[in-house]
């Protein structure tokens, strides 16, 4: 369905979403295209959690000099969607289905590299609720998430 234009799909056919995120994190993988643009990083992955690093850089400015509010729900939905990843399947991986986004403090260039945890808080056969939280590299908590997601067929 969804990924048949990955070209990891046979991985997600017969690999658990957690074997997969660790062939990543080993670098037998690249990150999916749009983690390789923003220059997200998968640095941890265990059953029902994943963390993710990213350099705060200029081009994910808002008009006003703070993090742009859709690099910022990206970054959330990133971790959401892959601690999620960790509880699949072999033939299954999930997919969003609503976000829902709390910005607690600006996202700025002195936020440094970026931390984001996302964890698993249910899941069931068609559907996980996950949290996200983003943190400063100083450790200030400056966002938070929830997202529900569905499994897909791969």
């Amino acid at each position: 369905m969804a990924l048949e234009d990955s070209k990891h799909r046979d991985l997600h056919i017969t690999r658990s979403g957690l074997e997969v995120l660790h062939t990543q994190i080993n670098g037998d993988i690249e990150p999916a295209p749009y983690n390789q643009l923003l220059g997200v990083r998968l640095v941890d992955a265990r059953e029902g959690a994943v963390e993710l690093t990213c350099q705060m850089k200029p081009e994910f400015l808002n008009k006003i000099g703070s993090g742009h509010g859709g690099f910022i729900s990206s970054l959330l939905d990133n971790a959401c969607g892959l601690a999620a990843d960790t509880v699949s399947r072999p033939g299954h991986a999930f997919t969003t289905m609503d976000l829902h986004v709390r910005m607690l403090r600006p996202v700025t260039l002195a936020s440094g590299v970026l931390r984001v945890v996302g964890e698993v808080e249910k899941s069931g056969r068609s559907v996980a609720v996950t949290t996200g939280k983003l943190f400063a590299e100083d450790g200030t908590l400056l966002a938070s998430a929830t997202s529900s997601l569905f499994v897909l067929d791969v």
